[in-house]
């Protein structure tokens, strides 16, 4: 990388970095006002409202950064062009190819940036954050419904009322089919805690049906063999988009081998590997603001535009995300299809300026 090279990067990155502070900075706050109307439930005080923010920063953090990308790329390159100084490194030579190329080592490290908050430090940061408010208000942590979570295995299908922060279930319910589909038991428990490779219920009453009737038994402590594991609690807590994506192929795995709706994971899946991308494409497309048919407008005009195409971007992104699991699109074309569409606009308006 040359010095001219990394002078024109870090003036991106800078401007990128000061756009995404002033985002973060309003989305915040427009959080802080939406938590304080829960103030009050349980113990959800301002503290644990300060706790849920900051622990909410990387999730908002990894969902502004193409915006920010394309606002700070816009911004930082307009600054360079009202300055005069573009024109000057064209004057010494510098052609837009190798401007461009410096613009794309800005991509390529924000793509990294993306990878590892959204894959390393998102899922834990918003798992904690999301117990710390339930914990508050409800004293348990939270479910994916206000009547349990149920989820299959095999021919079992379990229902669970709550779950504890130490990863304990409470009031589980185990329902066993047979292959007519006909109820065979039915087992209650109080408590299940995961030992070694597998779960131990306390508690236990267990009712088998059968042509004669009904046998009730009891236990203090029982076995309970399920391929659901403790590494599962993330799916059941946290929502799939805001998982890591080895989380998501093993749920993903395991729902298919029991014959159940994926597409949700799996469009999770897809826009999370697209997502780094889509904060690449977004500075990609900033060189035709500044070099295209805006080079000639004032800052303020590009940083509009700039603002309008990447608001269009995102919502264009979470409408079509919807639209393929309403219409049952394949989920890596629905994840795909906008920021290819907006890499082509960027492809096309490179080929004006060259």
């Amino acid at each position: 990388m040359t010095i001219l090279q990394r002078y024109i990067a870090k003036t991106i990155l800078g401007s990128t970095g000061l756009v995404l502070l002033v985002l973060l900075g309003l989305y915040t706050f427009m959080d802080f006002i939406s938590e304080l109307e829960d103030i009050g439930k349980g113990t959800y005080q301002l503290s644990e409202i300060f706790s849920y923010l900051a622990l909410s920063m990387p999730k908002r953090f990894y969902e502004l950064l193409p915006v920010a990308a394309l606002l700070g790329s816009v911004l930082g390159l307009g600054s360079l062009a009202s300055q005069t100084e573009l024109v000057v490194m064209r004057a010494a030579g510098i052609s837009i190819e190798k401007i461009s190329k410096a613009v794309m080592l800005v991509a390529l490290a924000l793509m990294c940036i993306a990878l590892f908050v959204g894959e390393v430090i998102r899922p834990v940061a918003e798992q904690k954050a999301r117990e710390i408010q339930s914990m508050a208000q409800t004293g348990t942590v939270g479910t994916r419904s206000e009547n349990g979570f149920w989820t299959r295995d095999g021919r079992h299908f379990n229902h669970i009322a709550r779950i504890l922060p130490d990863g304990r279930f409470q009031d589980i319910s185990i329902y066993k089919f047979d292959e007519d589909n006909r109820l065979l038991t039915v087992t209650k428990a109080e408590e299940a805690r995961y030992e070694g490779e597998g779960w131990i219920l306390s508690g236990v009453v267990e009712s088998s049906l059968n042509k004669v009737g009904v046998k009730v038994s009891t236990a203090e402590y029982t076995q309970w063999k399920s391929s659901l594991n403790p590494g599962m609690l993330n799916i059941v807590i946290v929502p799939p988009e805001f998982l890591p994506i080895w989380s998501l192929l093993e749920y993903i795995e395991y729902l298919d081998k029991n014959h159940q709706s994926v597409n949700q994971y799996k469009m999770a899946f897809w826009m999370k590997v697209m997502m780094p991308l889509s904060s690449a494409v977004m500075v990609f497309l900033a060189v035709p603001f500044v070099f295209g048919p805006l080079r000639s407008a004032p800052i303020g005009g590009r940083i509009l535009v700039g603002a309008l195409v990447g608001i269009s971007f995102h919502l264009f992104n979470q409408s079509f995300q919807n639209i393929g699991i309403v219409y049952g699109i394949a989920p890596w074309f629905s994840a795909a299809l906008p920021t290819f569409l907006f890499a082509s606009l960027g492809y096309f308006g490179m080929r004006r300026i060259y």
